[in-house]
This record gives C-alpha cells, structure tokens and sequence, in this order.
C-alpha cells in the first residue's frame, strides 16, 4: 500500500532538516511514479502530538501518489562499534523504500558485530540504517557512491563538514573511525 517511506527527526517538537527531506521525498515520487501527478505533502505541516514533543522523536512518514500515513516513535540510538563487511553487488535502494527485505537478510549476517558495511562492485556504500562516514587524517568521508542519498549526508555535504570519495573495500584499514549517518543520527 505504501511502497516509500520517509523518516524524519524531530527534536523537542521541532521536525529537523526538513528541506532535505522535502527534496528526497519529491524526487522519490518523482521516480517512483513517472508517469503520474502525486499528491504532495508539505511535510512542514506535520503536526507533532504534544506526547512527542520531549526529547528525540521518530517521525515515519509512509506513502503513496495518493496517500501518506505520519506516526511517531520515541527513539533510542543504538551503540554501534564494531561493523561486517558484506559483499551484495545487486542490491538496489536509491528510494527509500518501505520494503527493507534484502536489507534486513543482510543484516541478519552480522555474526557477532553490531551492523555491517554494505560493499557493492567493491566500494564501500551504506549500512543497514543509514550512511557512513570515514575519519582519515582528521577529515570525514562518505563514499561517493551510496545506496541511499541520505538527508543527513545532504546537509553535512552542503555544510562541508564530510568529503565524497570512493572507498574501496580493500582500502577500509586505512581510516581510523566509521560512523552511521541518518536523520536521527547526526556526525
């Protein structure tokens, strides 16, 4: 019923980085209807309810061309330090897409640590949850070819605060640090 989904931080009431988030769910409907005029939200008019005004929220925006179902969640930030590599080179997830089956099948590969670290064609792209971003000699960097362009990565790309690259995974020994990025996970 609702092929995309969208997730959106809100922070204290406040839904965050909201003009990323317009412009991936616009293009999303975009691509994922071609051929069909969508009935846009304007996700500025979300109304928080007074139970998720405290705190970090979790805003799960699903949707259709016709049709979009907002809730909210508290949320709890997992600990993630250690990171599988996992080869999967016809993995496609350039929408955000409410089907995480391939995903979640990949994840359940993790063994013992606490995400993995999707290589695809050898390069290093996404985890499971988010983007990923690599500390080398004092600068991050997010691989140039992600499976999803993430709102977070967006805005600390226009902010300058990470670099793009192409990581390959032969070369993953060579940063010091990886981190998750996502909408409720900032660098």
């Amino acid at each position: 019923m609702y092929p995309l989904i969208e997730t959106i931080a809100v922070q204290n009431g406040a839904l965050q980085n909201l003009p990323c988030h317009q412009q991936r769910y616009r293009r999303a409907l975009a691509d994922y209807y071609p051929n069909r005029a969508a009935q846009e939200l304007d996700l500025a008019t979300i109304e928080v309810p007074n139970a998720f005004r405290h705190g970090l929220v979790r805003c799960r925006l699903d949707y259709n061309a016709e049709q979009q179902q907002v809730r909210f969640f508290p949320y709890q930030r997992r600990t993630i330090r250690t990171f599988r590599p996992l080869v999967c080179d016809h993995i496609d997830y350039h929408l955000k897409y409410s089907d995480r089956t391939l995903l979640d099948q990949l994840y359940a590969q993790r063994g013992d640590c606490d995400e993995i670290l999707i290589i695809k064609n050898g390069l290093v792209t996404d985890c499971s949850i988010g983007n990923l971003v690599l500390l080398q000699n004092g600068i991050w960097y997010t691989p140039e070819l992600p499976l999803l362009y993430g709102t977070q990565r967006a805005k600390l790309l226009a902010e300058n605060k990470i670099r793009l690259r192409n990581i390959s995974a032969q070369h993953l020994a060579d940063y010091e640090e990886i981190r998750l990025i996502n909408a409720l996970n900032p660098l």
